[in-house]
């Protein structure tokens, strides 16, 4: 009988001892792995977030580098030709705001694009307004940038004319243009030659 007691004994204090170290382990050890855990995924986080804004000032500074050699190319003669034909066609000004959106995930694919089948990747993809009207150009795309620039595109050939631009758009960013002549006013995204639009100023 003393011996089964002893037995017992030898039992409960070597559970006992077993949940104590298991208990000092994990509140020590495991702690410390969380909390280096928690430290390298805050460290990455920030890279990550210095990253693209890296990633989107270059690409600002890329594209007005590139939009303003794309307008120094053109010759003087055909721009004074197109201010001076259009200003001869000025109408009275409204005030009605106008809105052009993104088509979400516009980037990554051109299956919004209207030569694919798609319904275009900017909502609307043409747009009528009036002389004065404010037309708001917003980059609605969660996942990406893009710009609205005047002119056309010819595969990956961009021809800007000028009239507009909004420079890079990150998401959520938005740019007013208001016309002063009436035409039409095709543009596209200088980042992703399958999106483009229309507006059409009466």
């Amino acid at each position: 009988m003393k011996l089964l007691y002893a037995v017992l004994a030898l039992v409960v204090i070597g559970s006992a001892t077993t949940t104590a170290y298991f208990t000092y382990y994990t509140s020590t050890y495991h702690t410390t792995d969380v909390f280096q855990l928690e430290n390298k995924v805050a460290s990455l986080e920030s890279e990550i977030s210095s990253l693209k804004s890296s990633v989107a000032s270059d690409l600002k500074n890329a594209y007005d580098d590139g939009y303003s050699a794309g307008i120094a190319e053109q010759s003087p003669s055909s721009n004074a030709s197109s201010i001076n034909t259009s200003s001869s066609n000025t109408d009275a000004v409204s005030t009605i705001p106008r809105t052009i959106g993104t088509v979400e995930k516009s980037g990554y694919s051109t299956e919004c694009a209207v030569p694919t089948g798609g319904d275009g990747c900017y909502t609307p993809v043409n747009l009528s307004a009036n002389v004065g009207d404010k037309i708001i150009m917003t980059n609605t795309d969660s996942t990406g940038v893009h710009s609205f620039t005047s002119g056309t595109v010819d595969g990956f050939a961009p021809s800007p004319d000028g009239k507009f631009d909004t420079g890079i758009l990150m998401s959520g960013d938005s740019f007013e243009w208001t016309p002063t002549v009436s035409g039409e006013y095709p543009y596209y995204c200088m980042l992703h030659a399958w999106q483009v639009g229309t507006i059409t100023v009466n």
